[in-house]
């Protein structure tokens, strides 16, 4: 399983939950509208919800390092 390294990585963590949680979010907006899925709903509202908590908890943790922090992998004499 991936694990990220460095405060970039986690704020692409960050990214890529936040933009599912947002299209989970419209996905059980559509779904709500809809009498035929209205039973997805809450569906797609608790895995958006899980994936903005992710979001979140990646985002704090990137906040938390300090900001030139590299990869202790990554050759900084280019």
């Amino acid at each position: 399983m991936y694990e990220p390294k460095t405060r970039q990585d986690y704020l692409d963590t960050a990214s890529r939950h936040l933009a599912k949680a947002v299209q989970l979010a419209g996905a059980a907006e559509s779904a709500a509208y809809n009498p035929d899925h209205r039973r997805k709903t809450a569906d797609y509202a608790a895995a958006g919800a899980l994936h903005a908590d992710v979001a979140r908890s990646a985002a704090a943790i990137a906040q938390a390092m300090p900001e030139d922090a590299q990869d202790a992998t990554e050759d900084t004499n280019v």
